[in-house]
């Protein structure tokens, strides 16, 4: 069935595994740089995802999305500076942190990072980036890039496990299923508004 059919009431744990889950693991592959999408809790779960990458040298840069200011207990920022200082602190160079304080959703956060990606590389040099999101934010995420990034470059999914909407718990507790719930109104709402194209699953 299209995601564009589904509803609500349709809605059961299969299909939600399948829609949020299922094919996004990361293929370990190298590539130019690795986007780290924004969030609250994006320099618990995310940061230290794409630091392991960067470590491994999988990519020589990351870029840190995200310009929501929020009240961290370093003080009030943007979640972008946030993820910077983390990912410094837990050992890369800052000069191989690229820092978008402007987006203010996901869409945002996909199109700042390609203004990012053209002002310090050029589009045309770009051949495969590294997308680090939370596991049920990334489905909707990668749909987004693929469909906004130019087709020569490949966007690779590294999902980020968090506490309650890992693939095997989110079910479990209500936190999980409340968030996997909006997070598949927010695809099948995607879609049908045309934001990326509708997809079987």
């Amino acid at each position: 069935m299209l995601v564009s059919t589904l509803t609500r009431e349709k809605l059961n744990e299969d299909i939600i595994d399948r829609v949020l889950f299922e094919g996004l693991e990361d293929t370990g592959e190298n590539a130019d740089c690795v986007i780290v999408l924004g969030s609250m809790k994006a320099s618990a779960y995310r940061v230290p995802v794409a630091v392991r990458i960067y470590q491994c040298h999988r990519a020589d840069k990351i870029i840190m999305c995200g310009g929501k200011v929020r009240d961290f207990s370093e003080g009030a920022m943007c979640e972008s500076q946030h993820m910077r200082i983390c990912a410094e602190t837990l050992g890369v160079e800052s000069t191989d942190i690229l820092v978008d304080e402007h987006s203010m959703n996901t869409v945002e956060n996909i199109l700042e990072a390609l203004v990012l990606l053209q002002r310090n590389f050029g589009l045309n040099r770009i051949h495969r980036v590294v997308l680090v999101t939370t596991s049920y934010h990334m489905r909707r995420s990668l749909c987004i890039a693929q469909y906004l990034f130019p087709n020569h470059i490949k966007v690779i999914p590294c999902p980020a496990d968090d506490t309650n909407t890992r693939r095997d718990n989110w079910m479990n507790n209500d936190k999980g299923r409340n968030r996997v719930l909006n997070e598949m109104e927010k695809i099948i709402g995607s879609v049908k508004d045309g934001l990326f194209p509708d997809f079987e699953v």
